[in-house]
């Protein structure tokens, strides 16, 4: 029963990954409704629930992530996403670690100093310079990576291309409105909340999808889609193999053709032509002009250098052809 059970279904982790999305896709916009209108800066309780939120979000999202990757590798067999998913939950790490520290670390302070307002990220700052910095150059980062990695999603049409195009395209949405709210373009938080809940929703409903195919046809209809791009490759490879062979042959019959022996000169007996008087007579009385001329006419339909004793016999074919002599050959008859 197991058996069959791993033979046609997916494991059970991208099913539950997908609810845990959609439940952070909800809380997201719960935060984002909270923030902009129940939120109120420099006091104790709402600063520590933002900074808490913050932490817990970058947790989840960071679980996400992983999984999605495991997906895309192992189900989808899809690489192309792996270096930057990894600088992704590299610098989610970052941001976990520096914030939730100093988050835990403040608690007594939060509590202990009730109605003494004072923003959350100035107490991060002045608790930790280092950690601030970091926590910048994390969120830089992140910016371009989420851009990016949009930009990969949604070119994947092995299976759902309608759903993962929405998801890349989210993905870019949400960098560029991270970046657009870190130079103060925009004040608001909906810009970044927003592309983020439909972007965790789209991801949780493609794993929920997914996972109730059936995982033998899936696989199937993948193997079908590989071994088709191997032979458009193969077939492109093999295309350029043979232009190139096809081009190496030409090249080989030309040299061939150039480094071929000798060609054979034609060569007459003077004695056995018609009008051998005739002939000899008018090539003996050539000007220098015109015999260096006849040279050139004869020599170049040879490659090779020709001796005087050839030149001046084939000279004397081309005049015993042509009836050069003849100075009525080509009056009306």
């Amino acid at each position: 029963m197991s058996n069959s059970t791993q033979e046609t279904s997916l494991p059970k982790i991208y099913n539950t990954t997908a609810l845990i999305a959609y439940i952070y896709a909800a809380l997201i916009i719960v935060f984002a409704i909270y923030k902009q209108f129940f939120y109120v800066d420099k006091t104790w309780f709402h600063g520590f629930l933002a900074n808490g939120f913050a932490v817990f979000s970058a947790a989840v999202w960071f679980g996400i992530l992983l999984v999605f990757k495991l997906f895309l590798n192992r189900v989808l067999k899809y690489g192309k996403a792996d270096s930057l998913i990894i600088i992704s939950l590299v610098f989610l790490a970052i941001p976990i670690y520096s914030l939730g520290s100093v988050l835990f670390s403040s608690i007594p302070i939060y509590f202990a100093q009730e109605e003494q307002g004072f923003n959350s990220l100035a107490s991060f700052a002045s608790t930790s310079i280092s950690s601030a910095i970091l926590l910048i150059l994390s969120n830089i980062v992140m910016i371009v990576v989420t851009i990016l990695l949009g930009n990969r999603i949604r070119k994947i049409d092995v299976i759902l291309k309608d759903l993962f195009m929405i998801l890349g395209f989210s993905l870019i949405i949400l960098g560029v409105g991270s970046a657009l709210q870190a130079v103060s373009v925009i004040d608001s938080d909906i810009i970044i909340f927003l592309p983020k809940a439909i972007v965790a929703a789209v991801l949780g409903y493609i794993l929920k999808e997914t996972s109730q195919m059936n995982y033998a046809e899936l696989s199937s209809t993948l193997k079908v889609e590989i071994n088709e791009n191997v032979n458009l490759t193969k077939a492109k490879v093999s295309s350029q193999k043979e232009s190139e062979k096809v081009e190496k042959i030409n090249v080989s019959k030309k040299k061939e053709a150039i480094t071929t022996g000798p060609e054979v000169v034609p060569y007459v007996d003077i004695n056995e032509l018609e009008n051998k008087e005739l002939v000899l007579s008018y090539f003996d009385n050539l000007s220098t002009d015109e015999l260096n001329r006849l040279e050139v006419v004869v020599a170049k339909n040879y490659t090779q250098n020709l001796t005087d004793d050839q030149k001046k016999n084939l000279i004397i074919q081309y005049i015993s052809e042509r009836k050069s002599y003849d100075h009525n050959r080509y009056a009306p008859k």
